[in-house]
């Protein structure tokens, strides 16, 4: 029987009890594993969170936002850089009016995304030098998405950031990546010689 009887007899007891101790061990297996598995899909899921979540926008590692819309057709808008030195934001339709209105001074066309990460982090480098160089270099950007992928297939961009140096409406030279010394090097060497 599993019920004891009423004489008092533990013997008849020990089945019951043997049940009893099965059903509860069994029932703390059950409720370890869950909260186990829970245990895991939550830190697993708090893992991919973390890792998924969007780095906070600092103005010092991302490239400047404009507040207006990118440049009317034709025309090129002024984006960043002070103290003297500017960056122009041109589009398809302005790109090759800008060239051509520069005259001898040397042009440092920025190809680049707002997704592009090297894009973002070269930009505070580029208006450092747009401020040191303000008389003898002109710095231009060209946003490659959207209505400028066409100019951008024609002039061979494959590689963002990719900088095409002009002087005189002519190409002198291509960095592709955001590589500062061969920047650097490069703007030392034609500047000079438009000074």
């Amino acid at each position: 029987p599993l019920v004891p009887e009423k004489t008092g007899e533990m013997a008849s007891c020990k089945p019951f009890y043997a049940l009893a101790v099965f059903a509860a061990a069994t029932l703390c297996i059950i409720a370890v594993s869950r909260s186990s598995n829970q245990l895991k899909s939550s830190v697993a899921s708090h893992s991919i969170a973390r890792f998924a979540k969007p780095a906070p926008f600092t103005s010092r590692n991302l490239r400047r936002k404009c507040t207006a819309p990118s440049p009317r057709a034709g025309h090129a808008m002024v984006v960043g850089a002070g103290a003297g030195g500017l960056i122009t934001e041109v589009d398809k339709d302005s790109y090759y009016p800008t060239l051509k209105n520069a005259g001898g001074k040397l042009i440092l066309v920025d190809f680049y995304t707002d997704w592009c990460g090297p894009c973002k982090m070269i930009y505070p480098y580029l208006e450092e030098l747009a401020r040191e160089n303000p008389d003898t270099l002109q710095i231009v950007k060209l946003n490659c998405a959207g209505e400028n992928r066409e100019l951008v297939n024609e002039l061979g961009v494959r590689v963002l950031p990719t900088f095409l140096f002009y002087k005189n409406e002519e190409n002198i030279a291509t960095v592709k990546g955001a590589k500062r010394e061969d920047l650097k090097n490069i703007i030392a060497e034609y500047a000079v010689a438009a000074a």
